[in-house]
This record gives structure tokens, sequence and C-alpha cells, in this order.
């Protein structure tokens, strides 16, 4: 793919729309490199360069997705002090479907590429068994070139020695054995060829259905690896929300306490007793009266 992926950059200079134009950019160009069949269903190394390249661009993909979402949400604070309520709340959720419509299209091709990625696979197995049943096949002719001399060596000498004693009927029984013999070693070569390609077909089997269990096992670690970020944050905001809950249960139950003292002290009557209570006379009142109850004392 000739065509380089989108400079991305973390700045906040960017603007949200400016982000989500540079992704349509970038679904627009994976688009079109996955629609090249021609060099993913060709050479497997040319073909395993080009998807490594498309992954690259996914890569970048991901990492735009979640600048959009932070620089989307900038964007809504900052205008918050200009709009109501329920204008932030509708941006955030025109935010959340937007990012939610381009998760989906990332995962599109994620699974484009898991196909191309198996489709690689299989071609590179077949190319395997093929040169090894040509190796195996090379081996065996190569045994049987070596028989075929010995073979050849041993009727020479039969030859040699008989072949001029023998009349045209025998000679026509000889030269019929020998092609018996040569039939049943090319029978054997034959067996042996097909015995080979059905073991290439049951190794070929084998490989595609362990690739298989590896994409499975690859896709339950991204679900386990997603679920534990989901779990991480539901456990944040759960923690935040019980900081935020313990402030106003201790707010309550202070004025709550403060409501229970107030109906104590009115239902004991402590306030009116403090009020109702007589004033103690003073000092020099007492003086007087005793001085008066001594004078009469002393006249009686």
């Amino acid at each position: 793919m000739s065509s380089t992926s989108p400079p991305f950059s973390s700045s906040s200079s960017s603007s949200s729309a400016s982000i989500e134009q540079t992704l349509r950019e970038t679904f627009a160009q994976l688009e079109s490199g996955f629609n090249q069949s021609a060099i993913l269903r060709g050479e497997p190394t040319r073909a395993q360069t080009h998807l490594k390249q498309l992954t690259n661009k996914m890569a970048d993909g991901k990492k735009l997705i979640k600048e959009y979402e932070r620089r989307a949400k900038e964007e809504v604070e900052e205008e918050g002090n200009n709009n109501n309520n329920n204008s932030m709340a509708a941006r955030l959720d025109q935010i959340q479907l937007t990012k939610k419509r381009m998760v989906s299209e990332l995962n599109r091709f994620v699974t484009m590429k898991k196909a191309a990625q198996n489709a690689i696979a299989e071609k590179q197995a077949a190319i395997a068994e093929t040169t090894r049943v040509s190796s195996s096949s090379a081996a065996q002719v190569s045994r049987l070139a070596g028989v075929m001399p010995t073979f050849q060596k041993m009727h020479e000498i039969k030859e040699n020695d008989d072949l001029r004693e023998m009349d045209s009927q025998q000679l026509v029984q000889h030269g019929r054995g020998m092609m018996n013999q040569t039939d049943k070693s090319v029978s054997r070569s034959k067996k042996i060829v097909h015995e080979t390609i059905e073991m290439g077909a049951v190794t070929a089997a084998k490989l595609k259905e362990q690739t298989q269990k590896l994409d499975e096992i690859t896709d339950e670690l991204d679900e386990l690896q997603f679920s534990v970020r989901k779990s991480l944050n539901l456990v944040r905001d759960i923690t935040k929300g019980l900081a935020s809950d313990r402030c106003v249960i201790t707010l309550m139950l202070l004025v709550a306490l403060g409501v229970v003292a107030v109906i104590i002290v009115k239902a004991t009557g402590a306030d009116k007793k403090k009020s109702s209570s007589p004033a103690p006379a003073p000092e020099g009142a007492s003086a007087r009266r005793l001085l008066l109850h001594a004078i009469e004392y002393s006249l009686m």
C-alpha cells in the first residue's frame, strides 16, 4: 500500500472536527487496503508486509478515537458556561454515539484482518506441505534410483551367463519377468507418493485447526482485557460515589444531632427553669432584715 497514514498528533490544538476528518480518511485508506485482494491472496511475504501496514494504520485509528473523545469532551466543558445542562447532555450523547460508530467501524477492519491472516497462514501451510511432499518424492525416487542399478547388475550377470544359452521363448519369458518386477516397483513408488500426499493433507488440516484455536484464544484474551478495564472504571466510579456519600451522610448526622438536642431541651424544660427561678436577694437587704428582727426581739 503506497499511501502513508496521516500523522497522529495528541496536541490540544486539534479540534474534534479535524480529528474526526482524519479518522474518516484513515478508514477510507483501510477500506482500500483490504480491498486489494490481489496482494492479500498473492505471495505470502508481500501479503504479510501489506497486512502489517494496515495493522499499523488500525493502531493509529484507535489512538485517534481516544483523542477525539477527549478533545470533544474538553470542547463541551469549555462551552458549558454559555449553554444549559440539557444542551451539554445532548452534546455528550452525540459524542458517545459518534465514538460507538467509529469503534464499530474499526472492529469491522479487525475482523477483515483476522480473515486475511487465516488466508495467509493457510497458503503458507499449503506451500510448506507441497515443498515437503516434493522433497519426500525426490528422496523416494533417489532411493529407487539407487536400487535399480543393483537390480540391473544382478540381471546383467545372469544375462552374461544364460542369455547365450536361451532360445527365443525363454528370452521372451525372461523379458516379461523383468517387466513385471519393474511394474511392481513403480506401483510401490506410487503407493508411497499417495501416502505422502494423504499425510500432508492431514497435517494441513491440523495446522488449520490449531490456527483457528489460536485465533479464538486471542479473541478471548481481548474480551478479558476489555472486561478488566471496564471493571476498573466501575470500581473507580463506585469509590468516588462512596466518598461523596460519606460527606453527605456526615452532614445529615450533624443536623440530626442538633435537632435531637433542641427537642430534648424543649422536652425537659431546662430553659424555662432558668427563666422562672427567683433572683437572689441582695446582700444588703438581708442584713437589714436580720437587724430589724433583732430590734423587735430586744423590745419584747
